[in-house]
């Protein structure tokens, strides 16, 4: 069996009721990260992978969006996310460069959790 390099984590609908203001709020994310502007995004997490890798690829609406990798993992705190929701995990999974998004469309069905993977490109 191959160890897995990473895991898929499927995140919410950036289109909230028909509004854009979460992708919006993604794309500055990513932005700021890739300039340097933040050190670090942050993913809940319910649960912590039983396996080290180093990747967390992000499911958005049935695509794979981007690749970053795992810097490490904190205790939940309360915090407003991308689609205006308050979420209080278990564990932030604290992510950040380099971040790369694929070479060409990954499509995948969305899942609760997390899932393993190894490397997608």
């Amino acid at each position: 069996m191959i160890r897995p390099t990473g895991i898929i984590r499927t995140l919410p609908s950036l289109y909230k009721d028909g509004g854009n203001i979460g992708y919006r709020r993604y794309v500055r994310s990513i932005r700021e990260l890739k300039q340097g502007k933040i050190e670090a995004i942050y993913v809940a997490m319910a649960h912590l992978p039983k396996t080290e890798v180093l990747h967390m690829y992000l499911l958005i609406e049935g695509k794979i969006r981007v690749r970053m990798n795992i810097v490490e993992y904190v205790p939940g705190t309360a915090a407003i996310c991308w689609d205006s929701t308050i979420r209080q995990p278990k564990y932030w999974a604290v992510c950040g460069l380099p971040l790369e998004r694929p070479p060409e469309p990954i499509l995948r069905k969305g899942f609760q959790g997390f899932r393993y993977t190894d490397d997608l490109w």
